[in-house]
């Protein structure tokens, strides 16, 4: 996949919520609003076990996810690619501190490993506009 650019990047980091599609077992999208950390190159977010959204991602790992503002102008960030789910480990822990570190909400709800998935999306393809 090609590398984001630097207004992309920036553009990603400043806009703290989007939306995750992810397909369910019978093959019906499903949008899901979440908030995200980004470290340049791959996505993170939490989910809690035993969601539809995670049920989905253990079926077909395929996702989409946006990161946009509808305003004046619109702008967005839109990927393609893959999630995983780590209950605990190195992925979980690395996940968790840049959500931690990005999110009070993170900080004022924390939760430890087995208690619910981080959910790391590696882009495969992406898409932008109306980011300068």
């Amino acid at each position: 996949m090609d590398v984001f650019t630097k207004s992309e990047n920036d553009y990603i980091k400043k806009i703290d919520d989007s939306r995750l599609a992810t397909i369910s077992p019978k093959g019906w999208p499903q949008v899901t609003p979440i908030i995200h950390a980004f470290d340049g190159k791959c996505f993170y977010t939490a989910i809690d076990f035993g969601t539809q959204k995670a049920k989905n991602i253990e079926s077909n790992n395929k996702v989409a996810l946006v990161v946009d503002r509808y305003e004046r102008t619109p702008s967005a960030v839109i990927v393609q690619g893959t999630a995983e789910l780590f209950k605990g480990g190195k992925e979980f822990s690395y996940g968790y501190k840049l959500l931690h570190e990005r999110h009070a909400y993170y900080r004022a709800n924390p939760f430890k490993e087995n208690e619910a998935y981080i959910v790391k999306i590696t882009p495969v393809t992406k898409k932008s506009w109306g980011i300068s």
